[in-house]
């Protein structure tokens, strides 16, 4: 049994507006009560369009002052909440499936006297599935788990205890439990962060968050593309999006368009950026599903393009969805696209709207 402990929410209260001139719903949604900081971790749309689910980290002020998983799901439609999870404290976000409904969540990954639990939760119905025990090294108290995009594959990473200090990646179907692969690589020269593990699309990637990382095929090894920290691979491995990187001071400003099987570059954004802003590009974007569209986003910037021409197609005025108050504490903005690429969510701050994409 996972030692989960979570409180079903379900509410119906929630303002809608609809921004003049544009094609938005403004979703105000009230923060748990006594809640402090919160940040949104995985925002995706169900593979219907229909739902809306955000995982997001939160502090609940007048309980403790431990972070926990809160999971949400809202109408679509509407933007009402349809329920809501409030995991446990120590509780952390790893991963998710494409459709946002599965997702990875550890328990006690910030007590260092504790080994990490990592478990599957279904964030429509609060449903948890433990993951076995022996697929992690006894030896590693902080494995880190994954999940493919279409929920098939779960990996496994860890970096001790193995010969000549290898980072490993262990991928096991979670129908049947059975092994599907095990790859490993060397460790990176640039110090830093490393990880590793399964793809939206099924393959094995080992990355560091200094330089990037290489995705390999998870039977033969075979590397397929190599990429920066600041990079994101389509749903279907087809095409890969990779912006500047910002350690690199005197590097390109270029947002480039690569293949995701060849790592051939085929083409670029049609997007400017500065070097006073190239920080605010840091990580931010989401593949509209297989729709050959692609969302961008920046503290004061969202926009649309399509792949692999790189064209932009749309601009969201940030009027339609910012957050002003967020600019002074947290600007990070998150984005998620429906697999049609029909409709945009951004949340900004405390700020969550909803948009369409003709």
């Amino acid at each position: 049994m996972c030692r989960l402990l979570l409180a079903t929410v379900v509410s119906a209260t929630v303002l809608v507006s609809t921004a003049s001139g544009s094609a938005a719903q403004d979703v105000s949604v009230a923060d748990p009560a006594g809640a402090g900081e919160a940040y949104t971790e995985n925002l995706a749309f169900s593979r219907d369009g229909r739902a809306l689910r955000e995982v997001r980290r939160v502090v609940l002020e007048d309980a403790d002052r431990f972070w926990r998983v809160r999971a949400i799901t809202y109408v679509a439609a509407t933007g009402a909440i349809s329920h809501e999870l409030n995991l446990q404290p120590y509780t952390e976000f790893f991963s998710a499936t494409t459709d946002g409904r599965i997702a990875i969540i550890s328990v006690d990954t910030d007590r260092p006297e504790e080994r990490v639990n990592p478990f599957l939760l279904d964030t429509e119905t609060g449903r948890t599935q433990k993951i076995p025990s022996n697929w992690f090294d006894p030896d590693d108290p902080r494995p880190f788990v994954a999940i493919s995009g279409d929920g098939r594959l779960v990996s496994v990473f860890t970096e001790s205890g193995r010969p000549g200090d290898l980072l490993v990646v262990t991928l096991y179907d979670w129908r049947t439990k059975k092994l599907v692969a095990t790859q490993m690589s060397g460790f990176f020269s640039a110090g830093g962060i490393f990880g590793g593990g399964v793809t939206k699309d099924g393959k094995i990637e080992f990355w560091n968050n200094r330089v990037g990382g290489n995705v390999v095929d998870p039977k033969t090894g075979r590397l397929l593309v190599s990429v920066g920290p600041n990079s994101h691979r389509s749903l279907d491995g087809a095409w890969v999006v990779e912006f500047p990187n910002p350690m690199f001071v005197d590097g390109p400003r270029e947002v480039i368009i690569k293949n995701g099987s060849s790592g051939e570059v085929v083409g670029k954004l049609d997007l400017q950026i500065t070097d006073d802003g190239m920080e605010n590009w840091w990580g931010r974007g989401v593949f509209c599903g297989t729709s050959r569209r692609f969302i961008a986003a920046t503290h004061d910037t969202v926009r649309a393009f399509e792949i692999p021409s790189g064209k932009k197609i749309a601009d969201f005025p940030s009027t339609t969805w910012q957050d002003p108050n967020a600019m002074k504490t947290d600007p990070t903005v998150t984005v998620a696209c429906s697999l049609s690429g029909k409709r945009v969510a951004i949340r900004s701050g405390v700020r969550l709207t909803l948009h369409d994409l003709n």
